[in-house]
Order: structure tokens, then C-alpha cells, then sequence
């Protein structure tokens, strides 16, 4: 008998002494690494991004069509943290909501931000749902909104303004520009040529997210040009039935020297800075 419980206690221990090393090299591999990274996820036809700051502030932008970009969530945040600092919903519909309404059920979503529009949709009635059963704090974002964190990430709001008046729900799509030391992502959600440019003065950006999926309404080329992207992502899902994205829309980027990413085809972009250089890779 001794020895059976001997026998035991070495098992025990030795199991004891595995579960603490995973969860050990588990939390030194979750810290940040000190770069900024954004990734857009491949959630097929529709938008999910997910950026994670120098100092492991974590955003959220959009959910996606599905639930997809869960499995994305499991393996990018550490799994002892349910917390994101920060989830934008662009606007309301289905392909970038969705996602968001299990989002906020299963993750402690420390912000909100959303657009002044809303819809009718059983999703969104889900979505006002969830929201109200989390408690988040949720804010109304227009133009001219700012944020900077600590470590020095600025979310600017580009888009739209407080004085849009229209029955398109892509007008009130939320543009951001996140910037990282001297380099600069635009995350355009769906608002396309139509109201571009965002504001009255854009400068250069390393990355653009082309808006509303490549369509061929997508972008107004003086605008493009003057912001001269270096590459240019495209979140599309494969043969879908809008005939996105638009052959003629990447041409354009291509002849104007823009590096151009589609999810359909590379799968996640991961954007990755030190605040200085930059590189793009896939997965």
C-alpha cells in the first residue's frame, strides 16, 4: 500500500510540476513583446481587426459576419485575461456585427465605441441585447474624437461627422487612424468613395484598409493618391456574390505602388511595428 501511495504522490508531483510549467511559459509567452501589432483577420466576408499596443492594450475593431473571430480571440489574448480595453463597432451591420454580439458576452469589453446609427434587424436587437446585459460603457464617436495611450498608440476619428444625414448605413461607418510612433494604419470600415476624403487634411499612410471589401464604389482615386498608401488590405470572403474585390479598384493600387493584401487569398495580414520600421506578414 505504501508503495502504491508513494507511486502517487511522484505522479502527483510530476503532473503538478507540467500544469505549472505550461502555465508559466503560457503567461511569459503572452506578454507583449514590445511592438505594435495589427491584424486583420480573415473572417471571410466582412471586417474584424485586432490590434495589440506596445504595452498590451488590446482593440478590437468590428466582429466579423460569424463567430470566427472567437477562435481568433482564444489564441491572441492570453487565456488567464478576458479583457479588451477597447471594441469599435464601424456600424451596424450583420457582416461587422455579428461576431461583436459574442464578443461582448464572453470578454470583459472595457469601452465601446460606436456610430450614431442604428438598425432593425433581429442581429441588432441581439446586439443592444448583449450590450445592455454587460454594462459596458459604451460612446458615441464622431469626427475629431481622440485617444492616446500610455505608450503612446493615438486612435484619431476621422469619420463621419456629426451632421450626416443619410439612409446609408455605410455613411456612418466609423474611420479610424491609428498611429504608432512614425508609422500610420487608416481602418475604414465600409465608407466608401462617397465620402472620402474623411477630413480635410490626410496625410501619408503605411497601411490602408480598403473600405467596404474592394466594391467597386470603394475608393476616390485623388484621395488615395494623396494618402499613398504602402499596402493596402482588402477584408473579402472567397467567391462571394458581390464580385468583391473589385478587379479595376486593385489595379488602381497596384499602378500607384501600394503593396495589396486580400484576405480570400493570403488569409490573416499581421502588421507588425517597433514605431520606426514595419513588416507585413500572413498566416
Amino acid at each position: 500500500m505504501s508503495d502504491w501511495l508513494s507511486q502517487n504522490k511522484i505522479k502527483a508531483a510530476f503532473y503538478s510540476l507540467i500544469i505549472t510549467n505550461i502555465l508559466v511559459w503560457g503567461f511569459y509567452f503572452s506578454q507583449p513583446d514590445g511592438d505594435f501589432r495589427l491584424k486583420i483577420y480573415d473572417v471571410g466576408q466582412g471586417d474584424a481587426i485586432f490590434i495589440r499596443t506596445s504595452r498590451g492594450y488590446k482593440i478590437l475593431i468590428d466582429g466579423g459576419p460569424g463567430d470566427r473571430v472567437l477562435d481568433y480571440l482564444g489564441k491572441d489574448l492570453p487565456f488567464y485575461s478576458k479583457k479588451i480595453d477597447l471594441v469599435v463597432l464601424t456600424h451596424p451591420q450583420a457582416d461587422h456585427l455579428t461576431g461583436l454580439i459574442q464578443v461582448v458576452k464572453r470578454y470583459q469589453v472595457e469601452n465601446l465605441w460606436v456610430s450614431q446609427v442604428t438598425n432593425t434587424t433581429r442581429g441588432y436587437e441581439a446586439w443592444r441585447q448583449a450590450i445592455k446585459q454587460s454594462r459596458v460603457k459604451v460612446t458615441t464617436v464622431h469626427q475629431g474624437k481622440k485617444l492616446q495611450l500610455a505608450d503612446g498608440t493615438k486612435i484619431t476619428v476621422l469619420w463621419p461627422t456629426s451632421s450626416v444625414n443619410s439612409r446609408d448605413l455605410n455613411a456612418y461607418s466609423i474611420v479610424l487612424l491609428i498611429s504608432y510612433g512614425s508609422f500610420d494604419a487608416m481602418l475604414t470600415g465600409d465608407a466608401d468613395k462617397k465620402f472620402q476624403p474623411y477630413t480635410s487634411s490626410s496625410g501619408h499612410v503605411e497601411v490602408f484598409k480598403v473600405p467596404h471589401h474592394g466594391s467597386k464604389t470603394a475608393i476616390n482615386e485623388y484621395f488615395v493618391k494623396s494618402i499613398s498608401p504602402e499596402v493596402s488590405v482588402i477584408s473579402v470572403g472567397k467567391k462571394n456574390n458581390y464580385g468583391h474585390p473589385n478587379e479595376n479598384i486593385i489595379n488602381f493600387l497596384e499602378n500607384i505602388g501600394s503593396k495589396v493584401y486580400r484576405t480570400d487569398k493570403n488569409g490573416t495580414v499581421e502588421i507588425v511595428s517597433d514605431g520606426k520600421s514595419w513588416y507585413t506578414k500572413t498566416n
